[in-house]
């Protein structure tokens, strides 16, 4: 792992050891009615609350602590990895049918957000759904620093994430941009 890999994994690690809450990533889902027989890869999926939807779940976290705990308590296949390295994993699926990226993007630092994008393109995934905060985080982790890193707005991530996909439907609310995209 990259060395802001490695900052955010001890990060995020610590979080979730003291309760740090997750974001709603079923909204992705109630939006977009997935299907719970669909192959999913969740990037980013903190306590894995979407194992419980799919049938066929692989959750990634750059938290080893959080995939430890996740292993020992949810169903499905955890890998730790940061999502700009998870293209060189091998995956348990050939073919997912979905990726569900949500709220997640912004805690990316700036310098690594086109890297990311660039690895989770290369996936062989059918459809991706991206929910990304468009506002400073309202927790600190424990040196009281802001936890989202990439505060864009929706028209900034739009530009960004259509680099890499082809945009087919978004919501752009006060503080969130969601977005259904496919590889370009």
């Amino acid at each position: 792992m990259k060395s802001w890999s490695q900052e955010e994994d001890e990060k995020y690690s610590w979080l979730y050891e003291n309760g740090y809450p997750i974001g709603n990533p079923m909204r992705i889902v109630n939006r977009y009615k997935l299907l719970n027989n669909q192959i999913c890869i969740d990037l980013g999926c903190g306590r894995a609350s979407l194992s419980k939807h799919f049938e066929f779940y692989t959750g990634v976290d750059i938290s080893k602590y959080i995939i430890e705990h996740n292993k020992k308590t949810r169903s499905g296949h955890y890998i730790h990895s940061s999502l700009d390295e998870l293209y060189k994993i091998k995956l348990n699926y050939n073919n997912f049918d979905i990726a569900i990226c949500s709220d997640v993007m912004e805690h990316i630092p700036e310098p690594e957000v086109v890297n990311v994008l660039s690895s989770i393109s290369k996936l062989n995934v059918r459809d991706f759904y991206f929910a990304i905060s468009t506002r400073k985080s309202v927790l600190l982790d424990k040196n009281k620093n802001n936890l989202h890193l990439s505060v864009f707005t929706s028209n900034t991530w739009n530009s960004l994430i259509s680099k890499f996909f082809s945009i087919q439907d978004e919501e752009i609310a006060p503080s969130l941009y969601t977005v259904k995209c496919n590889k370009r």
